[in-house]
């Protein structure tokens, strides 16, 4: 099945629902196979946006606030420019590499929310450089 062709496009999902299944059934890490599960409806949810003459999942918002950018063991202060239903926007000190997976740390006027997210773009913007986060998991504190 992997060396055929996708046929159409719930062809495409079914193959996503055995990967998603024979990734939890695997040593494959939680946050990854929640990863693949979130992608699966993303894509949906594009496809429908598509259909609309939209370019986008969902829309992004202004959004205007600092956090922290966890990489590895480093934590780089950031400013977050805006968001969507599926991830921010924020502008970083350093250039952080598609596909690395980070987790961004806001304090809020009530609570703190942790985001477990992907690196999907990295854009120079003056002296510091335009970040894509993808959130694939959110935690949130008080």
């Amino acid at each position: 099945m992997a060396d055929e062709p996708v046929r159409n496009f719930a062809d495409l999902l079914t193959r996503l629902d055995t990967l998603v299944e024979a990734a939890e059934a695997g040593p494959v890490e939680p946050p990854v196979v929640e990863y693949l599960r979130q992608t699966r409806t993303r894509l949906v949810r594009l496809r429908e946006s598509l259909r609309d003459g939209e370019r986008r999942v969902s829309p992004h918002r202004p959004e205007a606030g600092q956090g922290r950018l966890v990489v590895g063991d480093r934590t780089l202060p950031v400013t977050i420019v805006d968001g969507s239903d599926g991830g921010f926007g924020v502008l970083s000190p350093e250039r952080v590499e598609p596909a690395t997976p980070v987790r961004l740390d806001l304090d809020g006027a009530q609570d703190l929310a942790m985001h477990e997210a992907l690196v999907t773009a990295c854009l120079p913007t003056g002296d510091q450089y335009h970040l894509g986060l993808d959130i694939f998991s959110t935690f949130r504190i008080g």
